[in-house]
């Protein structure tokens, strides 16, 4: 089992990005969302992770390990995207070299299967891949390097839609299989709530809450209610969370089955409904 805890936290990594004051508990096997409007919080828990900062106050340990014990050597326990370099003229090559020196690594025959559904080859030239094919490469080869702590950062986004999808599948059956911990963010809602188990909302460099995902609830979305007579407490009991009200306008964030409102906004005195995809920062004004 793999586990990250940040008691009471504060941190200034390297780039200036700061933590303050965040606890968090992680077991495996999971994928977790980090859900902020700024790219900051996102890139000090990488930095943390990576021992690339200053620890000012708190405490933090990844599988009951302090990790000052990993400062030298964090790719002992944690794997970044970010930070992992495609070098090598082919894919062969590119695996190989990644995976070289790592205790517990998938050999290479072992990690070229893997990309087979998604049409790479053992023998194309890394500089021919395409940009969404080289981020695919780099998902593969994080996965084979089989660390308990995979940090994914936004690679998601990074991939259209069919191949996000595709993605997203192996690196969640990878959680689930090796037992690990995948945390990743997105500028998609849906993107989150699919893969994701539990979704950690940020607002600047403070985490501010934590909801776990109940794959039967679907995406949410924003409902914009123009007239009145809108049950508003019954709406709230089945999902609804309050954005803003103003004369004549409701707006909200639903979760749940919309099937399900569809009679509460039936009202003669209801003149419009817009349903729309929520937004990050809807969620972060709803959690």
């Amino acid at each position: 089992m793999s586990s990250v805890v940040l008691n009471n936290l504060t941190f200034e990594a390297k780039s200036g990005d700061e933590l303050e004051e965040v606890s968090l508990g992680l077991m495996s096997p999971q994928m977790v969302a980090l859900c902020s409007n700024s790219t900051a919080p996102v890139a000090a828990l990488e930095q943390l992770l990576m021992n690339q900062g200053k620890m000012i106050e708190g405490s933090v340990q990844i599988n009951g390990n302090d990790l000052s014990q990993l400062k030298r050597h964090p790719e002992q326990a944690v794997v970044s995207f970010a930070r992992l370099v495609l070098k090598g003229k082919t894919v062969e090559r590119a695996i190989h070299h990644a995976s070289r020196h790592l205790k517990d690594a998938l050999p290479v025959e072992q990690t070229l299967p893997m990309l087979s559904p998604l049409g790479i080859k053992h023998d194309d030239k890394v500089a021919a891949l395409t940009a969404s094919q080289q981020v695919e490469l780099r998902v593969i080869i994080m996965l084979a390097l089989r660390r308990p702590v995979v940090f994914l950062g936004d690679a998601l986004d990074q991939l259209p839609a069919p191949a996000r999808q595709t993605i997203g599948n192996l690196v969640r059956d990878y959680a689930q299989k090796t037992n690990s911990i995948v945390l990743f963010s997105s500028n998609d809602v849906s993107t989150m709530m699919r893969f994701a188990q539990t979704i950690y909302y940020f607002s600047g460099s403070r985490l501010t809450s934590a909801r776990d995902i109940n794959p039967s609830d679907g995406v949410d979305c924003t409902v914009t209610v123009t007239g009145t007579g809108l049950p508003i407490d019954v709406a709230m009991k089945m999902g609804a969370h309050m954005l803003g009200e103003a004369e004549n306008q409701t707006r909200f964030l639903y979760t749940g089955n919309i099937q399900a409102l569809l009679p509460l906004l039936e009202q003669n005195t209801i003149t419009d409904v817009r349903i729309e995809d929520a937004t990050v920062d809807d969620e972060l004004m709803a959690y």
